[in-house]
């Protein structure tokens, strides 16, 4: 099997025709919990801050067009295709 990776393409949005269309209204006095939200928050307050050089250090990297080469994009696609067939050698298909 061969994989490559084409960066030269760009996918089209296709719309679904059997897109799901909500048909009732919910209930505007049906009570709301936001019990779950709000373990959220405490748990991300208690959270320490991000680094700022690792955020400059993605930054950078996002900002850059040839990140990842596209050799490493070539060799991850490799081993997503052969991620289901187990009888194989992961490095023997990567060479």
């Amino acid at each position: 099997m061969e994989i490559e990776f084409n960066t030269g393409r760009i996918p089209q949005a296709e719309s679904s025709p059997q897109a799901a269309k909500r048909t009732s209204v919910p209930d505007a006095s049906a009570a709301v919990s936001f019990s779950a939200s709000d373990s959220l928050k405490s748990q991300l307050s208690s959270l320490s801050a991000p680094r700022p050089e690792a955020v400059a250090k993605g930054k950078q990297l996002v900002a850059d067009a040839s990140y990842p080469p596209d050799y490493l994009l070539d060799r991850v696609a490799k081993l997503l295709a052969i991620s289901g067939n187990s009888s194989s050698s992961v490095q023997s298909n990567l060479s």
